[in-house]
């Protein structure tokens, strides 16, 4: 991720609407397409690593963008598994319709999930993840993540306290 981020332009910043990254990265991605330049990733939040242990923090960057295989589990395969790194990404609320500005046409859906880690009571850490899946499934299960490490709150807990659960 650091060799991606040396070659921005001076100034350069992403930061695709909802439904460009849908349409021009989601899409073209599942499809198999070329994608325009970009510094999205390929990785898997739901195997064995933590946020943190994933996205380079050293640089000062904010958000993070990545593409990821969905874990399904249960019968039928319908059930999806969004746990790793020793925790889980929790729901927050139900998804949100994606529309095409330029069609009006339903082309995606947006949930957002916090990791909480095993073990901790009530205490999250400081990530939180948009996740954006087509409407139209084509069976391979990638979907687009949004990352962002949320500033201090009450809610975020240190790295001691996160070592000592793990």
């Amino acid at each position: 991720m650091e060799d991606v981020i040396a070659v921005w332009p001076i100034g350069y910043r992403f930061k695709p609407k909802e439904d460009e990254l849908v349409k021009f990265f989601l899409q073209r991605r599942v499809r198999g397409e070329p994608l325009p330049w970009s510094p999205i990733m390929e990785c898997n939040l739901y195997g064995n690593q933590a946020p943190w242990e994933i996205f380079d923090q050293s640089n000062g960057q904010k958000v993070w963008y990545c593409f990821t295989k969905l874990n399904n589990t249960g019968k039928g395969k319908k059930r999806v598994s969004r746990t790793g790194g020793g925790g889980t990404w929790r729901g927050e609320k139900s998804g949100v319709e994606i529309v095409d500005s330029e069609t009006n046409r339903l082309i995606g859906v947006q949930k957002t999930f916090l990791f909480k880690i095993k073990g901790a009571t009530d205490k999250l850490v400081s990530w939180i993840m948009h996740e954006f899946s087509l409407v139209e499934k084509k069976g391979d299960d990638i979907v687009l993540c949004k990352l962002k490490k949320k500033t201090k709150s009450s809610n975020q807990i240190s790295d001691s306290d996160v070592d000592q659960v793990l």
